[in-house]
């Protein structure tokens, strides 16, 4: 059996956003598709980032997030995070997804979900800017667990 700090390790860690209840799992915001485009326009939500300055440029914080990255590809991502999620879930149940950074693919999005329907009894949220990404998960036919709440950000 995996132990915490091998799942820990796995996935890159949790952050534990400040104005959030509960723990959640961000990406560096210089990787968001979507965002990466917005920021260079004068005024723009994304021109204005919180998450592409201060603490989110600290070496450690762009380690963590390179090692998340990097994670999300590996077969065994859902069952580190549901690990992490159910054990750091059992006092507080709610989980943000992206406190900074945005979902990268389809394939990112379905092992979301997945790790969602294997914790019901925690509350997902995910903010995200990825529309199109979204849009091509509904249309092949899928649908989202009653505890993950997507909400599509305005540009």
């Amino acid at each position: 059996m995996k132990t915490l700090k091998e799942a820990w390790e796995n996935v890159g860690g949790l952050s534990k956003p400040s104005k959030m209840p509960g723990h959640g799992y961000g990406l560096s915001a210089f990787d968001c598709i979507t965002g990466s485009k917005l920021r260079l326009i004068k005024y723009s939500t994304c021109s204005f980032c919180y998450a592409l300055k201060l603490r989110y440029t600290w070496p450690s914080v762009k380690r963590a997030h390179a090692n998340r990255l990097e994670s999300i590809t590996k077969k065994t991502w859902v069952d580190d995070m549901v690990l992490l999620i159910k054990h750091y879930g059992k006092k507080v149940p709610y989980f943000r997804w992206h406190d900074s950074g945005d979902l990268q693919s389809l394939d990112h999005l379905k092992k979301i979900v997945a790790v969602a329907m294997a914790t019901p009894q925690v509350r997902h949220w995910l903010p995200t800017r990825e529309a199109g990404i979204l849009k091509a998960y509904y249309k092949e036919g899928h649908s989202l667990p009653g505890n993950l709440a997507i909400r599509v950000s305005a540009t």
